[in-house]
């Protein structure tokens, strides 16, 4: 760790200000989860319920969520650059959050970013971290299931059904 990612909450609010970030903490009502110390950055989406927050752990790293995915990085000046980037990608429509889900229980997979170009790969190269797995691969195929890619503009969401579902 080269800085604490608590001290960049002024920075990031400054970074992301054009989409009204708001500042959250453990007493806050959805955020209870956080640690004491810790703060959370919430970026509203003026298009669904599908925020993205901001993590920043006290002494510790950042963690981005959206919609099902989530992302940890390194509280250095390499990890925040990246995490900016990425965030920047999210709000722009140039990646979005890519989930796996098996059988008519949707039992989740998995999750990634997924570059927007990326949805008309085959599934298998979206999600490799899961196809690597042989039980899971066999199972995904034998029940089907659903791909979900969740775009700030939800508009722009795609469903891809697998196999039987």
């Amino acid at each position: 760790m080269d800085f604490n990612p608590i001290d960049k909450i002024n920075e990031l609010i400054r970074i992301f200000e054009e989409h009204n970030p708001i500042i959250r903490s453990k007493s806050n009502e959805g955020y209870e989860w956080l640690e004491e110390s810790s703060l959370c950055i919430e970026i509203p989406n003026p298009n669904s319920d599908d925020s993205i927050t901001i993590e920043c752990e006290d002494g510790g790293e950042f963690t981005v969520c959206f919609s099902y995915c989530h992302q940890h990085f390194f509280a250095n000046d390499f990890g925040f650059d990246y995490m900016c980037k990425e965030i920047s990608d999210i709000l722009y429509c140039k990646c979005c959050s890519a989930a796996l889900f098996c059988g008519s229980e949707n039992e989740w997979f998995g999750s990634t970013l997924a570059e927007k170009d990326q949805i008309v790969s085959p599934i298998e190269d979206v999600f490799d971290f899961v196809f690597e797995n042989a039980n899971l691969a066999e199972k995904l195929y034998k029940n089907g299931g659903e791909a979900r890619f969740d775009f700030w503009d939800s508009k722009l969401n795609k469903k891809i059904k697998i196999g039987n579902i």
